[in-house]
């Protein structure tokens, strides 16, 4: 009888216990940790699946070839073996995404992801992430940012891509710091390279980012109430452009156009802000804009009216 106390006791005291910690309590199904190691020869999914909701995926220097899909809310991160060092995740299929996001609140940082010819190195349909101190090259995208808002991309190195961060009907983010480079070299319309393109997306701020060597600088495209500033837009044959964008602030940037381009184009935008843009050396900085482009606050002085078919340049001296 006293045994039959003992047992009921117990069986009454886990299963209270269980429904509080049930990660901490005897017989949790899922036996999950919170964080894990992983070292080459290991799999970063194998970790990332069985990691709890939460953890932390360490992931040590060398080379990984997979392609991943985070499902939860967790973080991937570089060991600290080296200011310098990275581990680099190379697509496994080149038609896939290397991270593949659907979660909230993902965490990744500090890698080199590479080979995703027809995806995105980094594809987030998720919101509240952190996408920092990452290198992401020779992807189709290197940021994919679709329906995802919140989150923060910074201090990121993006080279050689044929986009570099996209939004897609992706609102209030942050992208901080970033370097967004191209190869440099146009030849007709083949090298077609956009640093960010921001499509049907509202209420981000882009701050100190350099964008440089690339067919398309930065275009806007169906997006408004973004703000634009302190950032370097340099050696892009069309620097900074803003079709059916309304009510943007382009503050304090410098852009130093490409040949004989413009600095920047407006198209059928409204209401937008250009303010303390400068010029870089001895070049002009000539904003252009269409007939269906009013009420916009430009700086500088009319330069010419109807040039090439547009309602008018103004040029800042």
């Amino acid at each position: 009888m006293l045994l039959i106390i003992i047992a009921s006791a117990f069986y009454i005291f886990h299963t209270k216990n269980s429904e509080v910690y049930p990660e901490t309590c005897l017989g949790n199904i899922n036996n999950n940790s919170i964080n894990a190691e992983v070292y080459p020869g290991d799999s970063i999914q194998n970790a990332i699946n069985n990691v709890s909701f939460g953890g932390t995926v360490i992931v040590h220097q060398g080379l990984y070839k997979e392609n991943l899909i985070v499902g939860k809310p967790l973080k991937v991160i570089r060991s600290n073996e080296g200011e310098a060092a990275y581990a680099a995740i190379q697509a496994a299929d080149p038609e896939k995404d290397v991270f593949h996001i659907t979660a909230d609140n993902v965490t990744i940082i500090g890698f080199n992801i590479t080979g995703s010819q027809d995806k995105a190195g980094i594809y987030c349909s998720g919101s509240g992430g952190n996408i920092t101190g990452n290198k992401l090259s020779y992807n189709n995208y290197g940021v994919y940012l679709n329906d995802s808002s919140r989150n923060i991309l910074e201090n990121n190195e993006v080279n050689n891509n044929s986009l570099g961060i996209y939004l897609r009907n992706s609102n209030n983010n942050q992208l901080k710091s970033n370097n967004i480079t191209g190869v440099g070299i146009f030849v007709g319309l083949e090298n077609s390279a956009t640093g960010i393109y921001l499509e049907d997306s509202d209420n981000n701020k882009l701050m100190n980012n350099t964008i440089s060597k690339l067919w398309d600088g930065v275009n806007f495209t169906e997006s408004s109430n973004n703000e634009l500033n302190n950032n370097s837009i340099l050696h892009n044959y069309f620097s900074l452009s803003l079709v059916n964008s309304n009510n943007n602030k382009v503050l304090n940037n410098t852009i130093l156009r490409r040949g004989y381009s413009f600095s920047v184009v407006l198209a059928d935008s409204q209401n937008n802000t250009f303010q303390g843009n400068s010029k870089y050396l001895n070049t002009d900085f000539k904003i252009c804009y269409s007939f269906k482009s009013t009420n916009n606050t430009l700086e500088g002085e009319l330069y010419t009216s109807n040039e090439q078919g547009t309602g008018g340049v103004f040029r800042v001296k």
